[in-house]
């Protein structure tokens, strides 16, 4: 009996297990992301305090396009990610799934 429960439970335990693992990505993921925003914005405070004429705001201004440029980048690269973990995952879940259903 005891092994039939084990059978049971087998595939909700990998589910787990796999649901636990693309959170813990995904929060990597967004953290990563949010750390890379706030060092943007303080540095970009930084920046702005230390203008002292048009050519120290001209730099300014380019430096806060470059910034912008690649938070647009890692965050489309943060959408391909999360995309591809979300692919992934499926097609995990799908596969566990179909091997219970074919054990039992």
């Amino acid at each position: 009996m005891s092994n039939d429960i084990e059978k049971l439970v087998a595939p909700i335990r990998e589910l787990s297990a796999l649901a636990v693992s693309n959170i813990e990505k995904l929060t990597a993921l967004q953290l990563k992301g949010i750390t890379q925003c706030a060092d943007a914005n303080v540095q970009a405070l930084k920046s702005a305090n230390d203008i002292k004429d048009v050519k120290d705001l001209q730099a300014y201004i380019d430096a806060q396009t470059a910034a912008a440029i690649e938070i647009a980048d890692n965050a489309q690269a943060n959408a391909r990610t999360i995309a591809e973990l979300g692919q992934s995952y499926a097609e995990e879940a799908k596969k566990i799934a179909e091997d219970a259903f074919s054990k039992s």
